[in-house]
């Protein structure tokens, strides 16, 4: 109560001489702390100001606080603040994945491949690891878009109400105030978590999340002339060290612990006449971007329990600039700002060595015509999709001419060279299980077409290698696509579910191919190919075809892939078709013929995924090789037998798979659990094939998304076959 009075007699003091001389009242700054999710609490805090015409003449922002900050310092009215914060997707705002739709169709197929999407680079100095986990490019464009009716003031005294963002030079420690330049980068720079976002380079200085350094700038406010101080702060929140359990719980108490540290002294400097409101947000994780509608309210509350003190703020002749001044901004103005702007010229900044003019078609924005932002952001997703890049941001300037787009594509640290790696297990918990191990370099952009050379190895149940390079020819969509390869797999027989024999095969071949990509959803090629295989028998009874094979030839293949996901698709559909003619005159042991027909599709309402999955395959000569029939067997493909248990000269799958998502395992995944059914066989004589002759199978299963590839435990059960428990990590070979 006592401090109560004492800060309503400063508060008289300051303010009554202004009203007696009719000279400006005492100017008002606010600062707002970082605090990840829980700073979205901000936005309430700014409702309750604007409901009772506080004035606002400053304000200085730290990490969330300046994301808040500089939107409302733009002329955003907290009621359209609160709209943005309801209407962004924050978890995928905060993800670079990039977005199938976007990708060539090439890289679609690598990711889905063996190898993890994951790339170590390589420099001059040896292994690199990227600056971050996520360098931003989803939340630049936001920001750009969000800021773009002020996108022309390089000045911030000279925004709608003075503004500051406070970021960490990373090489010193020290706070670095940034009061002009580019808005969206200053406030990308103050929110750049350690570790986690990829620092912002400004003025040849590498900044990270201010909360390294001042997480709540009083002092910053305060240097802008500010006389009273409305500061709101985000509370720490420490754990017992008998809750801290995982390497996890221990990053984030060292966060917190540093936030405290830069929180708290300038939370000490505070002087009487200041107020600090702080917001009850300790349910509020720092990624709980999840729980926005419940954390406004409490930056609402917070800011109601000093009403008093803040009415005293407020004149009836107070000049003070509040959004609810009647600001002219609206949540479509950014959009109506960039549609209006006719573009003279492209600017294109890349130093990936990529030729730009691949990056201008990709970009796909004509000079001469008005700017549409959607189009705008398809193109930067199309240029991010190639891979070569960490970031790929824009700004538009303001020359004698017109104006001008420019590009800044900032090249990755693994754009260049880079390591990729691979494993898989596969275990019936009865005994026998498998495992494979690969690491692939990969050496990009060997020509300014976008050249790419990779070899691989793989060691295990199955070992491999393999050299293979990737040449797009932009200018036709067409590419040239050689390689070559040594493997070693193991080959096992059956007769019903009694392994007969044990083969390992030694296949060395290579194959050259040419191709045209329609769009970046499919695919035709044609190709030759040349394979010489050295079966031995390990154990079990002799194989009659067993003996050295070559197979030469040419194939033909075509597919599409619209799938939202390489791993658990929501949307879309994969199908391939290949027909391979093996050819006498070019050195194989046989005229042959094989036709292999899959596909997939999946729909996705809420929580729930249907996909349903077919495979065909035959072969038209009558006896082929062992190695050589198709086969079946494995999880989703008669999932109560070992992988490819089954062979024969015509094989016909269909199957059904339904997920429902139990729950996300943080921020790295989802859990799922599921259940298929299957119906197929193989059959040596096409006249067998009937339904009378098919087996009927079914698994239930957990499936998850984790760090190391999909994950899956479950039981199969396919008629005639005993029930079979299967556990797999990693991505199939």
């Amino acid at each position: 109560m006592k401090t109560a009075v004492v800060r309503l007699v400063l508060l008289l003091c300051l303010v009554l001489p202004a009203v007696v001389s009719g000279a400006e009242r005492p100017r008002v700054g606010l600062v707002l702390g970082g605090g990840g999710a829980a700073g979205v609490a901000h936005v309430g805090v700014l409702k309750v100001l604007e409901q009772n015409n506080i004035p606002v003449d400053v304000i200085a922002g730290t990490s969330m606080g300046a994301v808040v900050g500089s939107l409302y310092a733009s002329g955003l009215s907290a009621d359209e603040l609160e709209k943005v914060v309801y209407q962004l997707d924050w978890i995928n705002l905060f993800r670079d994945r990039q977005s199938r739709s976007e990708m060539p169709f090439h890289q679609k197929q690598e990711n889905s491949g063996f190898f993890q999407k994951f790339e170590l680079g390589i420099g001059p100095e040896g292994l690199r690891l990227p600056g971050g986990l996520v360098a931003g490019q989803k939340l630049m464009f936001e920001l750009r878009r969000l800021l773009a009716p002020v996108g022309h003031i390089n000045d911030f005294d000279r925004l709608p109400i003075p503004f500051r963002a406070v970021a960490t030079d990373i090489e010193t420690g020290e706070q670095v105030v940034l009061d002009r330049g580019n808005l969206p980068q200053a406030v990308r720079a103050s929110m750049a978590i350690p570790g986690v976002f990829s620092p912002v380079r400004i003025n040849n200085r590498l900044l990270v999340d201010g909360f390294v350094s001042n997480n709540v700038p009083v002092n910053v406010a305060r240097a802008m002339g500010a006389d009273i101080l409305i500061v709101v702060n985000i509370p720490t929140f420490l754990e017992k060290q008998s809750q801290l359990h995982s390497a996890l719980d221990i990053s984030y108490q060292a966060m917190q612990l540093m936030m405290l540290k830069t929180s708290q002294p300038q939370i000490d400097s505070m002087r009487p006449q200041d107020i600090l409101i702080e917001p009850a947000v300790k349910t509020i994780g720092n990624l709980d971007f999840n729980k926005v509608r419940d954390t406004i309210p409490l930056g609402e509350q917070a800011a109601r329990v000093q009403l008093g003190s803040l009415r005293q703020l407020v004149r009836q002749d107070a000049r003070g600039k509040t959004a609810a001044r009647g600001s002219s901004y609206s949540q479509a103005q950014g959009k109506r700002i960039l549609s209006g702007v006719r573009i003279s010229r492209v600017d294109i900044r890349n130093d990936s060595g990529l030729d730009d003019w691949i990056l201008r078609d990709r970009l796909g924005i004509r000079v001469g015509e008005l700017l549409d932002p959607e189009q705008l952001q398809r193109g930067l997703d199309r240029i991010y999709g190639l891979g070569y890049f960490e970031l790929v941001d824009h700004h538009i300037d303001k020359e004698p001419g017109g104006y001008v787009l420019v590009i800044n594509a900032v090249k990755s640290s693994t754009s260049k060279q880079g390591l990729r790696f691979g494993w898989s297990l596969t275990d019936d918990l009865q005994g026998d299980a498998a495992y494979q191990l690969g690491v692939r370099y990969v050496r990009k952009g060997i020509n300014g077409r976008g050249g790419e050379w990779s070899v691989g190895a793989i060691l295990g149940d199955t070992q491999r290698l393999e050299s293979a390079l990737y040449q797009p020819i932009p200018e036709w969509n067409a590419f040239i696509d050689p390689k070559i390869w040594h493997e070693r797999r193991d080959y096992y027989a059956y007769v019903g579910s009694s392994r007969l024999a044990e083969v390992r095969g030694r296949e060395t071949g290579g194959e050259v191919d040419i191709g045209r990509q329609f769009g970046t959803d499919s695919e035709a090629r044609i190709g030759l190919f040349l394979r010489h295989m050295d079966p031995s028998l390990k154990t079990g009874a002799d194989l009659e075809e067993l003996g050295n094979m070559v197979s030469a030839g040419a194939h033909l293949s075509y597919r599409i892939d619209t799938t939202d996901d390489d791993l658990f698709p929501g949307q879309g559909r994969r199908l391939g078709f290949t027909f391979t003619q093996g050819l006498e005159s070019l050195g194989s042991d046989e005229n042959f013929q094989r036709l292999a027909v899959d596909g997939t599709f999946a729909w996705l309402q809420g929580k729930n995924r249907v996909w349903l999955r077919t495979e065909l395959g035959t072969t038209f000569d009558d006896s082929p090789a062992f190695f050589n029939k198709p086969s079946l067997g494995g999880i989703g493909r008669l999932s109560g037998i070992p992988e490819d248990q089954l062979r024969g000269n015509h094989k016909l799958l269909l199957s059904g798979a339904y997920l429902y998502n139990l729950m996300p395992l943080s921020e790295l995944g989802q859990l799922f659990a599921g259940m298929t059914l299957e119906a197929g066989n193989v059959w040596d004589e096409a006249s067998a094939i009937r339904p009378g002759n098919t087996l009927l199978s079914g698994s239930l299963f957990l499936g998850a998304e984790t760090p190391l590839g999909p994950a899956f435990v479950g039981v199969g059960k396919t008629e005639g076959y005993d029930v079979r428990p299967f556990l797999f990590l990693g991505r199939s070979f």
